[in-house]
């Protein structure tokens, strides 16, 4: 694992330290065991801009032919990060059973559970030209499979 992903230079996204108490609430609330590679690299900061800002695709996308961007990793709050994803799958159309932690509207990238209640692969949401594509198998790989663009 990488010494940190998280910059230093942007609040933007941070949210106050990550409990327990968070973590259990935000799985109660989402209906889904959280990924623990996510729950300790938000021990670590819980959430925010991240160094390691694009994924490889093997699939073009709107955004680029190789990669997609990640600029931020959002953490576990009372009202902010993960727990708005039921707020943006209505607003933005999105499929159910997925745990957004990354995006701006117009892509996403998420926990899909909607074949698994655990250890969710890792998508990517394109919702102009409606494509849905699997990044990773599960968080820990999705990762390791950042870099900096």
């Amino acid at each position: 694992m990488m010494k940190t992903i998280w910059r230093k230079d942007n609040e933007y996204f941070k949210l106050k330290p990550l409990t327990d108490k968070a973590v259990e609430e935000a799985e109660e609330n989402l209906k889904v065991k959280l990924p623990e590679s996510y729950i300790n690299l938000l021990k670590e900061q819980n959430g925010g801009y991240i160094i390691y800002d694009s994924f490889p695709s093997t699939i073009p996308t709107s955004w680029a032919e190789d990669h997609i961007d990640v600029d931020h990793i959002m953490g576990i709050g009372e009202q902010d990060g993960i727990l708005k994803s039921k707020y943006l799958i209505e607003e933005w159309g999105l499929p159910e059973s997925i745990v957004l932690f990354s995006g701006d509207g117009h892509s996403w990238v998420a926990f899909d559970y909607r074949n698994t209640k655990e250890e969710p692969p890792v998508i990517y949401i394109d919702v102009e030209s409606e494509q849905i594509i699997e990044l990773a198998p599960d968080f820990n790989t999705f990762l390791n499979g950042l870099y900096a663009d």
